[in-house]
């Protein structure tokens, strides 16, 4: 792609084709939104740029497309760039707007971008986000570390097309954005899922000076608050786990393991055929894994029989559940 830097006011015209650029008045704004469905960006906009093209009826129709730069390191795009986002991929969501340039904005306006993307992207790196809204011109000021005791949740879904099913999340966006699906396809999202998720966000946030202790859910789902103090728990649990890892998803795979299993206790072949197909046929370091899980304490082996311990059994066994007569279930 031809990548062209524009100076000021520019037309270029044809038979059928008419197009001007007109630069925005400095300070910019900057804005956010999710482009071609991955990760929530950071741009200034720049400009704004009239297409017209002939439509049938041999009128000149006009569309107002916007002309934003981003200040993203690691893509050819970058603030020496300008790009028309809707020309070059999908914008999946609106754009919302941060400020301008030299504003200085705080945690409200990070929640926004988080939420942006656990909505219509996929991962959280909330220590990009702040980096990216300074290159673009913002002041980031979090107010050092904000710890807070308590945090509101509620639940939520998405409607699934494919398997006409709700996939319900528990979600967090007042005052911290943290979102997690536990139901999917009418049934409990697996527990390594849910945790592993869960605690990467947190972990996320924490990067960044923004932690909580407890979570309460909304009063008309009170039923489930001891649902979501034990999953918060194991969360915790799994995380404290995750940090002795000797590689970052040992754990994870440790319990898809499990699940391959299906009881607490097994043989040791049974544990090598369980890792095998937790991660692919010629997978050969089950035997460190293994020897990790005993040393943190998650499993002791006696001769051929290897058994799980409570902590870990508890991670894999969660589930979520509805109560009777409701109709999420």
């Amino acid at each position: 792609m031809d990548q062209v830097h524009y100076h000021g006011p520019i037309t270029v015209q044809g038979a059928n084709y008419q197009s001007h650029y007109v630069p925005a008045e400095k300070p910019y704004a900057v804005y956010a939104f999710v482009w071609e469905e991955s990760s929530t960006d950071i741009a200034q906009l720049i400009g704004t740029m009239l297409v017209g093209k002939v439509n049938d009826k041999g009128e000149m129709v006009f569309d107002n497309k916007a002309v934003y730069r981003m200040p993203d390191k690691h893509r050819m795009l970058d603030f020496m760039h300008c790009f028309v986002a809707e020309d070059m991929g999908k914008l999946s969501s609106n754009p919302i707007h941060l400020g301008f340039e030299g504003d200085t904005v705080g945690i409200k306006e990070l929640i926004d971008v988080v939420w942006m993307q656990l909505k219509f992207g996929e991962g959280t790196n909330v220590k990009s986000f702040v980096d990216n809204m300074r290159l673009a011109g913002l002041k980031v000021e979090l107010g050092g570390d904000h710890k807070m005791q308590e945090v509101d949740a509620f639940f939520d879904f998405n409607y699934d097309y494919q398997t006409k099913e709700k996939d319900y999340f528990i979600g967090l966006n007042n005052e911290i954005a943290l979102r997690e699906e536990i139901w999917t396809n009418g049934k409990s999202a697996p527990s390594r899922n849910v945790l592993s998720g869960l605690w990467q966000q947190i972990e996320n946030w924490q990067e960044v000076g923004v932690s909580f202790e407890h979570i309460k859910i909304e009063s008309k789902d009170l039923d489930y608050q001891k649902q979501v103090d034990e999953l918060l728990e194991l969360t915790k649990l799994y995380g404290k786990y995750k940090k002795m890892n000797t590689c970052l998803s040992q754990l994870y795979y440790l319990l898809l393991c499990r699940d391959m299993i299906g009881t607490d206790r097994c043989f040791y072949d049974d544990f090598v055929m369980g890792m095998k197909k937790a991660q692919y046929n010629n997978y050969s370091k089950y035997d460190e894994d293994l020897q990790w899980a005993i040393n943190v304490g998650l499993a002791s082996r006696e001769g051929n029989i290897i058994r799980f311990s409570t902590d870990f059994e508890r991670m894999a066994t969660w589930q979520w559940k509805w109560k009777e007569g409701d109709e999420r279930k």
